[in-house]
C-alpha cells in the first residue's frame, strides 16, 4: 500500500489506483467529493475544534464512501483516504472543494487584520530601538557623570 501526504487549499482534483492510500490535512474547511468509484476514509479530529459526543459526519472513525458521495472536513482534521476496490473501478477520482470564504471577513481582514499586524509590527521595532538607545546610553554613563560623586585621590585634587 502506498501512502502520499497531500495538504490543500485550493479546488484540487486527483486519482487513487487500486491499493494506494493518501492523507489529507486541509488548511480551510471544505468539501470532499468522490466523482468515481469508492473510498474507504478513516477521520481524525480536528485540531480546531472539540471532540463532539457523537456525530458521523465528523466523528472520528471509519466512513465508506460511494461514487458521488461528499464529506465536509473541518480545518486541520485529517483523514486518510484508500480506494475500495470494486469491479468496474479501476481507479478512484477524488476532488476537494474549500469552503468559500465570506466577503465579510476578506473586508475585516483587509481594513482591520492588516492594519494591526503592521502596527503591532511597528511597535516591536520601537521597542528594539529603544532597548538599543539605553544600552548605548549606559555605555556613555562613565563620560556623562564625569567627576561627580567620585572621590579623588590627592594627585587629581587641586589642593591649596
Amino acid at each position: 500500500m502506498q501512502t502520499d501526504r497531500i495538504s490543500a487549499s485550493t479546488p484540487t482534483a486527483w486519482t487513487l489506483a487500486r491499493g494506494q492510500a493518501q492523507t489529507f490535512r486541509p488548511q480551510t474547511a471544505g468539501l470532499l467529493r468522490t466523482t468515481s468509484g469508492r473510498v474507504w476514509a478513516t477521520l481524525s479530529t480536528s485540531s480546531y475544534q472539540p471532540q463532539p459526543r457523537w456525530c458521523p459526519e465528523i466523528e472520528p472513525g471509519d466512513i465508506f464512501l460511494g461514487s458521488g458521495a461528499a464529506l465536509h472536513l473541518a480545518a486541520g482534521q485529517t483523514v486518510v483516504i484508500e480506494s475500495w476496490p470494486s469491479d468496474h473501478d479501476a481507479v478512484v477520482q477524488l476532488e476537494w472543494a474549500p469552503d468559500a470564504v465570506s466577503a465579510s471577513a476578506v473586508r475585516w481582514q483587509q481594513t482591520v487584520g492588516q492594519p494591526a499586524r503592521e502596527l503591532a509590527t511597528g511597535l516591536v521595532l520601537v521597542a528594539r530601538s529603544l532597548v538599543r538607545l539605553l544600552r548605548g546610553l549606559a555605555g556613555y554613563s562613565d563620560y556623562l557623570v564625569a567627576g561627580r560623586g567620585k572621590v579623588q585621590t590627592c594627585l587629581e585634587s587641586n589642593a591649596p
